[in-house]
Parts: structure tokens; sequence; C-alpha cells
């Protein structure tokens, strides 16, 4: 670790987790995190730094300080530069009366004692003593807490939840396993921490935490919203490194059902009460449907859809007319379920112009989860629609939406608390349409609300089944029907907007068979190889077209253009090393770039936000005006953007969502959190999204993730062109290997 010393000349960029940049006096440079105040506040100060030095693209060579110290005495710093409203010649007087220690004495057992300083009445008194207190509790925080690696951010967020707390330490010290509660903390990091102190490791903390953990961690890994208790006793015991420790595990499963945290679903399953509570609610929420009075919307209901068919230009079949019948009956809640091509869009159309009989055109709102697949609706239906996040988030003061009619697209994305979330604002009068195709991948997040809605009927289910295309030479909702039931599809035409292309290793079974395990490694890597290139190859014959739609600000359409969609996020084909593939050719260097650990963020990159938060964001027109005016925005995990700028000066990178009209201010220490580049996505972020034109690598070293739901998620995101590029063998396992694993809910406890 490196020393140096000086006085810090000026601060040249400081963000708001403490993060800052500043220079010394004699032009050193440094940075790093500092929270005890406002690191302007050390302005003409002089340090003492421990750290490293480190190169910065724009700032050049600096010192990278993890500790940093004032060489004057720290009380005067501290009623100088961190208390509000003392001057100089008040602190000078503190100082000379008071040492340190006799201070501490008397702002903590007798601070009336003060009031004798000229200068310091009982306003000022308060002032000095609540920012001693806060001053000393985040300096002792922050000195215990980073010999355990917790970061100044970290510390930051852990005093702003528990900073009101009494020897707060101490507190951490007897339970480390408070700190899950602050995001960034998890089981893993408390446990790091418990161990160290020297907790005790069957301690009744841990292993209370232990249990949230597991449970949180199998309902948002595997989307199970209840878990058996043998299941979560083998969980805990790989956990906590444990054997045979049941009545250990019952003792505090017990307490955990005690205070309300889990709730027993069954004789002996499990859910996080929260969830429960959720499912429980939307069971309650159908049955509450079940028995209302319903009245006809359209008397001549031949004649009505006779003339409607005229103006649509096409002719709803049979499973189409029975959905419109059911809500022409007054039927107040609907499940149109059904797969790729088979009219959902066409069919949801209908009953909302069927509804605009009856109410009004803005009563009427479809929602869905991603921006895309709203707008999308929006496009198909004629009707306004909004993403599920920003509708609750505007109704968030309000008890239930002011719609009589709500229409849920791509139902099946839609976990179990966001599902809750929906129908708890939904008044008893309005009709809820829920649109989705169970063929898909289940919803990211505990739960399988469509799946149990049709499981257990719980309200009236129109099944589309019949697929529509133009002609014969369209095959994508065919292809993807196929491979939905496990069968093989026709793929080795060349079809309007469908592609195979064989990059496969000769002879790969035999292979397998004869060379050695590392002569086949190479053999598969070389193929990946050539899978690689094929797929840039492609991928470069779409620039024209993107850079086209750049040149013309049409971000839209640049960000729906062309997709790659893979499996995983690692290896030659996995998402990340893609994303650094493509970026090269749809953005290569120009200079203006950042850095994280893992990507590079260029002027111009197409980007992914992966993680809900609030940020700052200035509306387009705002923007676009030079207006200092900013707004709290939740921006949320999957929202496509594009990089319009990369502000040096103030380290922040903008982003642009069309979808949403905004731009996004985005730290440079942020970046890596809650940024990705989004040129190759997994299917799992694709989930809702659609796509011009999708390219699909296939290969053995993904097969692990290889089935008909991931292939057939893949496959229907794209709208006018599908190119899948690999190993034939690869592709034809995948069209066979049925996924047919069904979550765990508490839905099903209900009904068991």
């Amino acid at each position: 670790m490196d020393k140096l010393t000086g006085i810090i000349k000026k601060v040249l960029f400081s963000s708001s987790n403490g993060y800052c940049i500043a220079v010394l006096d004699n032009g050193e440079k440094i940075c790093g995190t500092y929270i005890e105040s406002d690191i302007k506040k050390l302005e003409g100060e002089e340090v003492s730094l421990t750290g490293r030095w480190t190169k910065h693209k724009k700032y050049g060579e600096q010192f990278s300080f993890e500790t940093i110290k004032m060489m004057e005495e720290q009380l005067y710093f501290f009623l100088t530069k961190v208390v509000k409203g003392v001057g100089k010649s008040v602190a000078k007087a503190i100082v000379e009366k008071y040492d340190e220690e006799k201070f501490v004495d008397i702002i903590e057992n007798n601070p009336n004692k003060l009031l004798k300083i000229k200068g310091i009445k009982e306003k000022k008194l308060k002032t000095i003593r609540d920012s001693w207190i806060k001053f000393r509790h985040l300096k002792e925080l922050g000195l215990y807490l980073s010999k355990y690696n917790v970061t100044a951010n970290l510390i930051i967020k852990i005093f702003e939840k528990f900073g009101s707390q009494e020897n707060l330490v101490k507190k951490i010290e007897e339970n480390p396993y408070m700190l899950t509660k602050i995001d960034g903390i998890g089981f893993i990091k408390a446990d790091e921490i418990a161990i160290n102190i020297g907790l005790n490791r069957k301690s009744t903390f841990r292993v209370q935490s232990a249990i949230s953990f597991v449970l949180n961690e199998y309902c948002n890994s595997n989307g199970n919203s209840s878990i058996s208790k043998k299941k979560l006793f083998g969980l805990l015991d790989d956990t906590l490194k444990f054997t045979d420790e049941n009545e250990l595990y019952t003792l505090a499963l017990n307490s955990g059902v005690l205070s309300g945290e889990i709730k027993k679903t069954t004789q002996d399953r499990y859910a996080i009460s929260m969830i429960y509570f959720a499912e429980k609610k939307i069971v309650e929420f159908f049955k509450s449907r079940q028995n209302q009075n319903n009245e006809t919307i359209i008397s001549d209901f031949d004649r009505y859809l006779e003339k409607k068919e005229k103006e649509f230009g096409f002719v709803l079949s049979d499973e189409q007319k029975e959905a419109v019948k059911l809500i022409n009956s007054g039927q107040k809640t609907l499940a149109l379920v059904g797969y790729a091509g088979t009219g959902k869009s066409t069919s949801s159309r209908a009953l909302l112009e069927l509804l605009n009989e009856l109410y009004e055109y803005e009563s009427i709102r479809c929602i869905a989860l991603s921006g895309i697949a709203s707008q999308r609706i929006a496009d198909t239906t004629g009707y306004n629609s909004s993403t599920i996040q920003s509708l609750l988030l505007s109704y968030e003061e309000k008890e239930y939406f002011d719609f009589k009619v709500i229409l849920l697209d791509e139902s099946s994305m839609v976990n179990s608390m966001m599902f809750y979330q929906i129908v708890s604002k939904i008044k008893h009068d309005t009709v809820f349409i829920i649109v989705g195709d169970d063929g898909q991948l289940p919803a990211i997040g505990a739960g399988d609300v469509l799946a149990d809605i049709i499981k257990f009927n719980l309200t009236p289910i129109c099944k589309l089944t019949k697929i529509y295309r133009q002609n014969e030479n369209q095959a994508i909702a065919t292809i993807a029907n196929d491979i939905r039931v496990g069968q093989l599809p026709t793929y080795d035409k060349k079809f309007d907007d469908f592609r195979y292309k064989n990059v496969s290793i000769e002879n790969f079974y035999s292979q397998k068979a004869t060379l050695s395990e590392m002569e086949f490694s190479i053999l598969r890597d070389e193929n990946s190889s050539k899978i690689l290139s094929s797929i840039l190859s492609y991928a470069t014959k779409q620039k024209p077209k993107l850079d086209e739609y750049l040149k013309n600000k049409n971000i839209k359409e640049f960000l729906t253009y062309f997709q790659l969609i893979t499996p995983m996020k690692g290896g030659t084909l996995g998402a990340n090393n893609l994303n650094n593939q493509l970026q090269n050719i749809f953005n290569p260097p120009r200079g203006q770039a950042v850095s994280t650990m893992s990507q590079e963020f260029r002027l111009g990159d197409k980007v992914i936000h992966i993680k809900n938060e609030n940020m700052q964001a200035k509306s387009m027109a705002n923007y676009k005006d030079g207006s200092e005016e900013f707004m709290q925005k939740r921006v949320f995990n999957g929202q496509l953007g594009l990089i319009i700028k990369l502000d040096f000066d103030q380290s922040q990178c903008l982003v642009l969502y069309p979808n949403d009209d905004m731009v996004v201010y985005y730290e440079f220490d942020e970046l890596k959190t809650l940024l990705s580049l989004s040129y190759s996505l997994t299917i799992h972020k694709t989930q809702g999204m659609e796509y011009k034109k999708v390219v699909i690598p296939m290969t053995f070293s993904h097969f692990i993730m290889h089935n008909t739901k991931l292939l057939y998620t893949a496959i229907t995101r794209a709208k006018k062109m599908c190119v899948i590029i690999g190993e034939e063998q690869a592709f034809r396992a995948a069209c066979k290997r049925i996924e047919d694993t069904r979550r765990q809910t508490v839905i099903q406890d209900i009904f068991a």
C-alpha cells in the first residue's frame, strides 16, 4: 500500500455515493470514496492518504485512496467543515478550551456546558450535538466495517437504514445478519462478517437468516413460490455446511412461522409470507368474480360481428368468436391463451372493439411488462397501453385503477408479486382480460400464475390453436409450434422468414467417441469460432440499415431491428463475448469510451438497464431545450436504450430511452451494476420483446440450456426473420428435449 500527503487544491468530481476525484497542490490527482462530509469541504486542507497508483482514461495517472485523514486537529475540522453554522472563531474558542477527549465527554454527557462559550446558543448547540452524533457513528461504522471489505457506498446505506439506532456497531456484532436488510448485502457477505467476528456457527440468528436466504434464492432462481421441508433442509445443509441438524432447522423454521415471516402452506411445505399472501389474494380475486351478475353488451351479436369483420378485413375463427361471445355475455374476466401465430393480437383487438361499444375509449387500457410489448399491443389494437410498472407507479397513491377495461398482454412473463399488485388495483366491475402464451418461458421471479390459471380453471379460458400465416413461405410460427410439442420441424428449406445455417462438427458422435477429451474440446472450440465467424458475417450485412436508422434518428427501429439471442452469458457464443464482438462491428472505437471491469461503453452503444432503480432523468423535450429541470424516474430491468452522451466533466453517461421519451443520467461508477451492452441478450432477457431480425447460435456447449421452451421463446422473438447458425445435431436434440418441469407454487398448495 502506497502513502501520499498533500493539500487538496480542487475537487474535480464528486458523486452522491461519496466517490470523488480531486487534485493536490502539487498537481497529483487522487480518487476514492469519502463519506464523512462533503468532499468539497476538504479543499485547502492538508491530508494523508493510503492507496495505490492507477491510470484513468481522462485524468491520467492518479492515486486511488482507501483511507484519507486530515493532518490538522480533527475536532477543529469537524467544527468548521462538518457542522453547519459554526464559524472559525467559535471553533477556535472550543478547541482552546477543550481537547478532543474532553469535548467528546461534554457533548455526550453534559452538552449545556458549551453554552458558556460566546457565540453558542441553544439552537447552535443542538446542531453541534446532532452533527457530532452522526459524524461519530458514521466514522465508527466505517472503521468497523471496512475491515470486512464493505464498500463506502454500502456503509452509507447501512447508516441511512440503521443510523438512528444507539450502539449500532455493538448490535451488528451481536447479529451481523441484520445487514441483510440492506440492498447489496446478502447472507453470504453477512455470514463472512459473522464468522470473522467469531459468532457461533449454530447461532439462531445465523440459521434464521440462512432460511430466509434459501427461501428467497429458491424462489428467485427457480421460480418456485413454495418449498418442501425436505428440500429446504437439504439446501440449508449446503449453505451452512452442516449435516444432521434437522432439530436446529426445525426450531428456527417454527420461529419464522411464529413471527409471521414464513407461512406453512401444507403439512410439509413452506413459503415466504409475502409471496403466500400474494398468491392467496390472486385466488381470492378470481373466486370473487365467479358469480357476478352479467349483462349482455350487444343483443344482436351475429349482426354486430358480421359488421365488425368487414371493418377488420378478416373473418374471426370459431375460437376467436367464442372469446368475443364470452365478453359479450357480460363476463368480467377472461384468459385468452394462444401459441405463436394463433391470432392473440387480432382477438385482443376484437375484444376491445366490442368493449368500446359499452365503455369510452379512454377507459380502456392495455398493459405489458416490457416497453416494447406495451408499444406492440398499442399498435396492433389501437388502444392506449403502458408498462405494468409505470401504471402501478402512477397509481401508487390511489386505491384502484380508473379504467373500466384492463388487458394484460404477455401474461406468462408476470410473476406472482406483480400479478397481485395488478389485481389488487382492479375494481370489482372492471373487465380484466389476460392474454398469454403458456408455451413460453415462465416469469422471472416466483410463481407461475398463467399456468396455474389454466390448470385450476380460475377463470373462463379461450384457447387459440389455429396458426395463421400469410403464405406457405412463412414458417416462424409453424417451426416454433412444432418445437413447442417436441416435434422436429422442417427447418432446412429457404423460407421468407426463417433460415438455418449448418456449421457442424463432421461425424460429431464418432469423433466424440474416438478423440481424447482434450482433443475433442479443441475441436469444439474451433467449431464455436466458425459459428462466431458466420454470425459476425451476417451481422456485418445488417450494419448499413442500422446506420441509416441512426442517421435518421429513428432510435426505436435501431434498437429493435437486429438482435442476437443466446442461451448463456459465458463462452465464445455467450452474450458477454458476443456483445464485445458485435459492438466492434456496429459501433467501433472512436475515442469516447468508459470502461468497467467487463465492458466498454461507447457513445452510440445499444444498452439495456439491468436493475429496477430510481434514476435522475429529463424528458427528451427538456434535454433538447437545455433545461436544468430533473425528475426522478423509475427505470426498469429490461429497458433498451442508446448512449447519447459521455460527459467526462461530470463523469456521467446519458442514455436515451425512446419508448419512455426520457434521457437517464448514470454516474460512471454506476455503469457496472445498472447497465449492459445489448447487442446480444440471453433468451430470458428477451422475454416480451420483438425484433425484426433475430440470430440464434446453436452449439452443444449450451446443451444444458437447450430445451423446447427456451428455443420456442427465442424463435418467437423474431418478427420478420429468424436465423439459426450452428450445430445441426444440437438443434435437432434441443427440438426434442421437452421442458415440462412445473414450478411449485402456493396456488398449487392451496388446491392440494
